[in-house]
């Protein structure tokens, strides 16, 4: 039996991850509906429409898993959609950007004179090929990166406790 103060802990995670799925899920049919449809009607956009859907499906089924305490596939689920929030980037014709539930980047744009830069994000999930292919911005999701070091300390202390 993992003690009172893990399962706290493991609580938040869980919550965390099915909240920040669902606002996801939210915002992304809102965009869908309120955009124009029309330019999904290719690969790419079929490709893009899809996604968002399975990267947030994939946050509340670890949300779920942790719920049913089957902590070794929800934590690595976890892990996996953590590192896919970690980086965001746009490089010539090609933008990527994820993030469950808050996202607060640091940006690097080194194309321009102003390099450095903060972005506060909720759910989101972007992937795209744009028209322009002057870009090189790269960021980096702070609340991914201290997530991964919370749930990687956790699974060690569980780990250690049921030793």
């Amino acid at each position: 039996m993992i003690e009172k103060r893990l399962l706290k802990k493991i609580n938040g995670i869980q919550n965390y991850q099915i909240i920040g799925g669902f606002l996801g899920l939210l915002i992304t049919l809102y965009l869908l509906f309120t955009s124009n449809l029309s330019k999904y009607l290719n690969l790419m956009g079929l490709i893009t429409m899809v996604l968002p859907f399975i990267f947030f499906g994939l946050c509340i089924y670890s949300g779920y898993l942790l719920k049913k305490k089957n902590y070794s596939k929800g934590f690595n689920l976890v892990l996996t959609t953590l590192f896919l929030q970690v980086v965001a980037f746009e490089i010539g014709n090609l933008f990527y950007s994820s993030v469950n539930g808050i996202g607060i980047k640091l940006t690097l744009n080194l194309m321009k004179d102003s390099i450095f830069g903060f972005d506060f994000h909720p759910s989101h999930f972007l992937f795209q090929l744009k028209s322009n292919d002057d870009y090189l911005i790269v960021k980096f999701n702070i609340v991914a990166i201290l997530m991964l070091f919370y749930v990687t300390n956790l699974m060690q202390e569980i780990k250690n406790f049921k030793k």
